[in-house]
């Protein structure tokens, strides 16, 4: 029997989860969305919370919101509902048997997790992204499409990595921090900031993860 999913987030990253989604092993019911109504792709948008899903314990959640504060802010509600998440992993993508996964993550079209790479609850690595042997990333960090992680690199939580950046081996990225697509981060990136370029370049310190 198929297991009953719902997709929390009715937008185009969900359209990249369903496409990824096993098929043969969940089944899904709906979305959940806390501003649309009506339908996406032709499946139900079910409310705005999960108060809105009658024993919503009896399903499955994955997250497809790859905005990190804002999918932090769903994992947390999913942790006070005690509900079960998954994995959602493209058949094309290649993952290290060595690789340590947590849950609620997406790994997507012929993305590459290499060995003893550790990938934390609600990571987001998107379409093509190289992630190479020993890398870091922390809860609710995106890894864009495209991106490359040399390695033994870390990520903070919640930090936004743009399409086409390269990050060179053996640095730090800081915590809530967004790095502008195609950049090329030579340097570590500290906590709350904005950067980048070739070599990237502070634009600027981010308050209150504005």
């Amino acid at each position: 029997m198929k297991k009953k999913l719902i997709i929390i987030g009715a937008g185009g990253f969900a359209k990249a989860v369903i496409d990824s989604l096993d098929h043969e092993e969940y089944e899904m019911v709906g979305f959940l969305d806390s501003v649309k109504s009506g339908s996406h792709q032709g499946i139900p948008i079910l409310g705005h919370s999960f108060s809105d899903i009658h024993q919503c314990t009896d399903y499955k959640y994955f997250i497809a919101i790859g905005e990190p504060a804002s999918r932090a802010y769903w994992f947390q509600k999913i942790k006070e509902f005690n509900l079960e998440t998954i994995n959602v992993i493209d058949k094309t993508s290649i993952v290290s048997t060595r690789a340590k996964l947590g849950t609620c993550i997406y790994i997507g079209k012929m993305a590459i997790v290499n060995c003893d790479s550790h990938l934390e609850d609600g990571v987001v690595v998107n379409t093509r992204a190289l992630i190479e042997h020993g890398n870091h990333i922390s809860y609710c960090s995106n890894i864009s499409t495209n991106v490359v992680l040399n390695g033994d690199v870390y990520v903070g939580e919640q930090t936004f990595i743009g399409s086409c950046t390269v990050v060179n081996g053996q640095l730090k990225i800081g915590c809530s921090s967004i790095i502008g697509s195609g950049s090329v981060v030579i340097r570590n990136i500290p906590d709350y900031v904005v950067v980048a370029g070739s070599p990237t370049r502070l634009l600027k310190e981010r308050k209150d993860n504005a």
